[in-house]
């Protein structure tokens, strides 16, 4: 008892730390805290944006950042940055007889959207509530609109006004790059 006593004395000062089993319990014991409260948190209460995850408050619910967010509640920064997506047609796949898309970026008054079209798949006349422009990655497009249509292929771009009705239809499997600029503020 004497010896364990002894032992817990010079783990207290900081003496044993090799040896001393009661630092090793407890930065166990704390680790495990941390995931578990981790594990806890919903993902969606996480800002992640360049101030990195939302500081933890006492009361269990995170702090936000000082970022402005989109409709969506996503983070969007307004403070000068340099926003990069490396190699953007690898982060979509064509599915067979579908239409797939996925955001890749979003900035203050600007949303990057990917889309991937299977051969004969199109979007029908529709309008968007802001400008835009088309860009194709991969294949070969056929964008109509103002009684106009243009065939789109790796390095060209259309430009779209707000509100202008138009149609998008992938005449060979496509990729295809989407930029909506919002400056409704």
């Amino acid at each position: 008892m004497a010896d364990e006593n002894e032992q817990q004395s010079a783990c207290e000062a900081g003496r044993d730390e090799q040896h001393c089993k009661c630092r090793q319990r407890r930065a166990a014991a704390e680790a495990a805290a941390v995931n578990a409260s981790a594990a806890q948190q919903p993902a969606a209460h996480h800002c992640k944006c360049k101030h990195g995850d939302a500081e933890e408050s006492g009361d269990e619910q995170p702090k936000h950042c000082a970022s402005k967010h989109d409709a969506e509640g996503h983070a969007i920064s307004t403070e000068p940055h340099l926003g990069y997506v490396a190699d953007l047609a690898s982060l979509i796949e064509i599915q067979p007889e579908s239409t797939v898309s996925r955001v890749v970026m979003r900035e203050d008054g600007l949303r990057v959207v990917l889309f991937g079209f299977d051969k004969d798949q199109a979007l029908s006349e529709h309008t968007a509530a802001m400008p835009v422009t088309i860009q194709v990655l991969e294949g070969k497009l056929r964008v109509g609109g103002e009684g106009r249509e243009v065939e789109l292929v790796p390095g060209g771009v259309v430009y779209l006004s707000a509100r202008l009705p138009h149609t998008v239809y992938a005449v060979e499997p496509s990729k295809m790059l989407l930029s909506m600029f919002d400056n409704r503020g």
